[in-house]
């Protein structure tokens, strides 16, 4: 059985905000693509992951991930991590009916 695996990834330049404290601005963003980038890669090259979903609205990420093999869903503004989530899942349901979604 193989999977499809959902991963949400908020603009860069928002992401790792936990990190403002010992990180600046200029640093979070390329953090935040390289987490993404290892992510995806690790996902793909996994024998179970069928593809990955990466939900987002940044277009950087979007065209650095896609590079990487993920399909890109358009995010939903404003809508948070759980809504992403569920609007990757139900994109992935709705493109591989049949593959299990994670």
């Amino acid at each position: 059985m193989q999977w499809t695996l959902v991963v949400p990834v908020k603009p860069l330049a928002l992401a790792k905000s936990r990190l403002s404290d010992t990180a600046d601005d200029g640093v979070r963003p390329g953090l935040a693509l390289a987490f993404a980038q290892d992510t995806v890669a690790a996902a793909l090259a996994c024998p179970a992951v069928a593809d990955v979903a990466v939900v987002t609205d940044d277009a950087r990420a979007g065209r650095e991930l896609a590079a990487l093999g993920a399909g890109i869903v358009a995010g939903e503004p404003g809508g948070g991590l759980n809504a992403a989530l569920a609007h990757g899942a139900a994109v992935a349901r709705a493109t591989r009916p049949k593959c299990p979604v994670a």
